[in-house]
């Protein structure tokens, strides 16, 4: 156990690189006493503190057509298009059910990001179990326009990322002083502008909610803004960083299995290529 913070970015099924990472640092016996995930990034999170090795990539592989699973169509009925109650239902068979009790019972703290719709902020919910736990996934990973608001404690909420994409200013906040950094794209990634149909989309939905408004326009400034300092802090040794070496062409939704098998193996074999390093960055005084 490692007194440090691991930073998990979201970005849908590009979090298959991700979940190779993870099970990756699972074979090494890897852990963080402070776990933050955002939208993929959470889910990806939740069976790394399971501890069940595969789990993401077998289920994002095996069951990608699976219309209980994911469905582009459920967005018609303002429904999660990544199904999570299916996904953590008990299914038993050769179903990888999850392992809540693992969970429940891991030493690393868990935190789950999202949006409040009313606040127009970045929430932070704390090792969410059972239904929260749930719901909290829900809203972190909630699209705008396409998924429902999820309601949670801190009322309703949406995508995590659109107030805080990459949270390792929030881990540093925390006093953490060692914090490990997962992205889903690479370094070099920027994001355009929001455009002036996507802004006029936000103001016409949201207009009850301003300062959510403004957050949700202002999300590429924000996004460029964490990719930026995280480069600078890499410099230093503030922060260590495993990201994609080349740019990441599987979509959100990626229908392709074989391109997500082959994302997953990626994140398996560059995280064991960033090992030593980032030993020596955890272990260093």
């Amino acid at each position: 156990m490692y007194k440090a913070a691991l930073v998990l970015e979201g970005g849908a099924l590009r979090g298959q690189y991700t979940a190779g990472v993870l099970d990756t640092f699972l074979t090494h016996e890897i852990c963080f006493e402070l776990v933050i995930g955002v939208s993929a990034g959470a889910l990806c999170g939740t069976n790394y503190l399971s501890e069940q090795i595969g789990r993401t990539n077998v289920i994002n592989t095996k069951y990608r057509t699976d219309k209980n699973y994911i469905s582009v169509s459920r967005a018609l009925h303002r429904q999660d298009i990544i199904n999570l109650d299916y996904l953590f239902s008990e299914h038993g068979g050769d179903w990888e059910d999850f392992d809540d009790r693992t969970y429940r019972t891991s030493p690393s703290e868990f935190v789950v990001v999202a949006t409040s719709i009313e606040q127009g902020h970045a929430v932070y919910f704390r090792h969410p179990q059972g239904r929260d736990m749930v719901a909290d996934l829900k809203a972190s990973a909630a699209m705008p326009f396409i998924s429902a608001e999820a309601y949670t404690s801190a009322g309703p909420c949406l995508d995590g990322g659109i107030a805080d994409s990459i949270p390792f200013e929030y881990a540093q906040q925390r006093g953490y002083d060692k914090v490990v950094v997962i992205r889903t794209r690479e370094r070099a990634y920027r994001k355009s502008p929001t455009s002036a149909v996507l802004r006029r989309a936000y103001h016409r939905t949201f207009a009850a909610h301003p300062t959510f408004v403004q957050t949700a326009i202002g999300r590429p400034e924000m996004y460029n803004r964490q990719a930026e300092a995280l480069e600078a802090q890499e410099k230093t040794g503030q922060v260590f960083v495993i990201a994609p070496k080349q740019p990441v062409t599987v979509g959100r939704l990626e229908h392709d299995v074989n391109k997500l098998a082959a994302l997953y193996q990626t994140g398996v074999s560059e995280a064991a290529a960033a090992l030593p390093a980032m030993r020596d960055y955890l272990d260093l005084a």
